[in-house]
């Protein structure tokens, strides 16, 4: 098992936006810009606009960390902390920054990569993910884009727990020990489990409407919250 890190990319220059609300965010998208905002370590919360090109290639690239360039400032290094897209989750319209505290360490879930064919897949088995992240309390510079999952050795009913991946150095788990990660199954107990899975229906309501949600994106969320974002989800961890 092992961790990967990309934590050495470019830096991308912030605008500061003096003016805010749905109105002006539409026309700041419309630019090919990204509305944001940044705040934490006591400072006064910053509203900016970030190229939209350069802002999604760094969250696609699994990254935890952005470099960010504020206007007649040095760069600093700030945690995604929440990314909002849009209803079809293909747009994001809002990203939100923590300042870092090198010394301060973050609650931050971590993607997983599953890595190899069980021994179990040569005796009719599938392997079985019951989850993609784990949860971890590390530096925030520390923080790895993933962690690699072997799972060459796992034979028919084998499981990897969440205590037995090998986490970075000086990272401790915070999901539950026991929690399982993946498992290899046979393909009976896989289709037996979709026949047995009980199916809910819901009466319809008629003349229900859908809440509509505000386009300047959620206020931030203080620090020590968890973030809900997909491309990172972080929180202070408490000293």
């Amino acid at each position: 098992m092992a961790t990967t890190s990309s934590h050495a990319a470019k830096t991308i220059s912030a605008e500061l936006r003096q003016s805010r609300g749905s109105r002006k965010t539409q026309i700041l998208r419309a630019q090919g810009k990204i509305p944001g905002i940044v705040y934490g370590l006591a400072k006064e919360a910053v509203a900016i606009a970030l190229p939209t090109p350069e802002a999604v290639a760094i969250l696609r690239s699994g990254t935890h960390i952005m470099e960010v360039a504020l206007p007649n400032a040095q760069p600093e290094k700030m945690l995604i902390q929440d990314v909002q897209y849009d209803y079809l989750q293909t747009t994001v319209e809002h990203i939100d920054l923590l300042r870092i505290d090198p010394n301060q360490k973050v609650k931050v879930k971590v993607a997983l990569e599953f890595r190899g064919t069980p021994k179990g897949a040569k005796e009719g088995g599938i392997l079985e993910t019951q989850t993609s992240t784990i949860e971890l309390e590390v530096l925030a510079l520390a923080i790895p884009d993933s962690i690699r999952v072997n799972v060459e050795h796992l034979e028919m009913h084998q499981m990897i727990h969440a205590k037995e991946i090998v986490l970075p150095e000086g990272a401790k788990l915070v999901d539950f020990p026991e929690k399982i990660i993946c498992q290899v199954r046979t393909v009976k107990e896989e289709v037996a489990a979709v026949e047995a899975a009980p199916t809910a229906t819901e009466p319809e309501v008629i003349g229900k409407k859908k809440e509509e949600e505000g386009a300047e994106g959620a206020a931030p969320a203080a620090p020590g919250a968890k973030a809900a974002a997909p491309a990172a989800a972080a929180a202070p961890a408490k000293k």
